[in-house]
């Protein structure tokens, strides 16, 4: 029997829609047959193939005509392009929170999740100060690179982070971007051990940035919160100051995340 899915604020939630998010988050992890997608999302093969179905006439699935697997379609990345873009409104219950930050800190504070090889920057508050470092609302760098890419790999499952650092052309941005795949390792392990991530001049010569995980329901790392400004103003004790605020504030914004 299919079980029931309780709603975390007493709320009965539609079940035909539930199990289509299950659906597509199981789908979120890669190409699955039909078996595969009906033992991840907890349904009967029936269920799923009805649900499969009408989510491809949706473009929300695609099917490989080759091998009958999944995969997500592209109304998925429309809707990802929507959150990027800023049209969608900001995806976390954390307005406040990364308005308190910024104006703690008087830097710029940005949110960052990963597409892929890369991040992508898909909230930014900018610092008040005449002087400052913007990511850039939509702006894209290979995963790599500076503080939030750190927090967004070192939090992945190892065999994942592996695989992904396989693939990864290490290429430069700036004189100090990280090159050496052994170095990178090093560094990660660092980051999920103390909690934050740091980087000096490593997307732009003179920025300096400091980041701490947001994970979702599951305890999976989504979102890399972070706060940048100039090198010649964030001293080391400020540094320090910011990651500890930092850190609370992505905790906090985790804490809040609904089960999944």
């Amino acid at each position: 029997m299919e079980p029931e899915v309780e709603s975390p604020s007493g709320a009965a939630p539609v079940r035909s829609v539930a199990r289509a998010v299950d659906v597509l988050l199981a789908l979120g992890r890669g190409p699955r047959r039909l078996a595969e997608v009906s033992e991840e999302a907890v349904l009967s093969k029936t269920t799923a193939y009805r649900i499969l179905s009408t989510l491809r006439h949706k473009g929300m699935v695609l099917q490989d005509e080759t091998d009958g697997s999944y995969r997500l379609g592209p109304a998925c990345f429309h809707v990802m392009s929507c959150v990027v873009s800023g049209h969608a409104g900001f995806p976390f219950d954390a307005g406040r929170d990364l308005e308190s930050l910024r104006d703690r800190t008087q830097e710029t504070v940005t949110v960052h999740v990963r597409a892929g090889l890369s991040r992508i920057c898909i909230q930014e508050l900018p610092s008040p100060q005449t002087i400052r470092y913007t990511a850039g609302l939509g702006a894209s760098a290979g995963i790599h690179v500076g503080s939030a890419g750190k927090v967004l790999l070192a939090y992945l499952d190892r065999a994942e982070r592996e695989a992904l650092l396989s693939s990864l052309e290490l290429r430069p941005m700036t004189a100090t971007t990280v090159t050496d795949a052994d170095e990178l390792r090093r560094q990660l392990d660092e980051v999920a051990e103390r909690g934050t991530a740091f980087s000096t001049g490593e997307r732009v010569a003179g920025a300096v940035g400091v980041s701490a995980p947001v994970f979702d329901g599951s305890g999976a790392v989504i979102a890399a919160l972070s706060v940048l400004g100039p090198e010649a103003r964030i001293t080391p004790d400020r540094l320090t100051d910011f990651a500890q605020l930092v850190r609370e504030t992505a905790e906090r914004i985790t804490g809040r995340m609904p089960p999944i």
